[in-house]
């Protein structure tokens, strides 16, 4: 069964076209890293999958649904993005924040406490996310992502601004999530030593998706 569905996709920006006629499928269950340089459209796509920016021509299909025909919050909360904003409200704490993703996910508020624990978070839990550095504010955003359990990951270079022991955790994370039958689109520039996480390899270039 596919997760993601993209016939035809384009997006353009003025004259810029950053994502080409693009038709794919990613397959439930898969980890896929998303490759290419700057500029190439990785962020554009993952937007677009995540039902954030809405694609000039084509159609995307996630988890069995149309995200531009159906809007229902319940439908949109089975993907997760995270991209180099953590989502997060920076005047409310780091736990204010989970908590409230538990009240719109409707999960267990029990999550927040586990989830901290997992992340070596819980210090941190009584600070505005504004006041922490980038480092665990990434950190704090991968947070979220496993507060809301969504069935699909989107994740923009999450490995950016990551030390070692948090990188680690990350993909240990993004192991689990795929050993659970789950899906994830990671875009990337460079992934080294966790590049046999994923179980497929993309690369965009001037907007065009191809196999690597």
């Amino acid at each position: 069964m596919k997760a993601i569905d993209l016939v035809e996709v384009q997006k353009h920006y003025g004259a810029v076209r950053a994502l080409d006629g693009i038709s794919a499928g990613f397959e439930t269950g898969t980890l896929t890293h998303v490759a290419g340089p700057n500029g190439a459209g990785k962020s554009t796509l993952l937007r677009v999958i995540a039902g954030l920016t809405r694609p000039t021509r084509g159609r995307v299909a996630v988890l069995g649904v149309d995200l531009f025909r159906s809007l229902h919050a319940g439908e949109r909360g089975r993907v997760g993005y995270l991209g180099a904003d953590a989502g997060l409200y920076g005047e409310l704490t780091l736990r204010e924040n989970l908590q409230f993703c538990t009240r719109l996910h409707g999960v267990d508020k029990s999550r927040v406490d586990a989830v901290l624990d997992r992340l070596d978070l819980a210090e941190m839990s009584a600070r505005p996310v504004s006041t922490l550095s980038l480092g665990f504010r990434r950190r704090a955003g991968l947070a979220r992502l496993l507060v809301s359990d969504p069935e699909l990951w989107l994740l923009d270079e999450p490995w950016n601004g990551l030390d070692a022991d948090a990188s680690a955790s990350l993909a240990s994370e993004l192991r689990a999530h795929g050993e659970a039958g789950r899906t994830a689109l990671v875009a990337a520039h460079v992934v080294g030593e966790y590049a046999g996480l994923f179980d497929r390899g993309v690369a965009l270039h001037d907007g065009r998706l191809e196999e690597v």
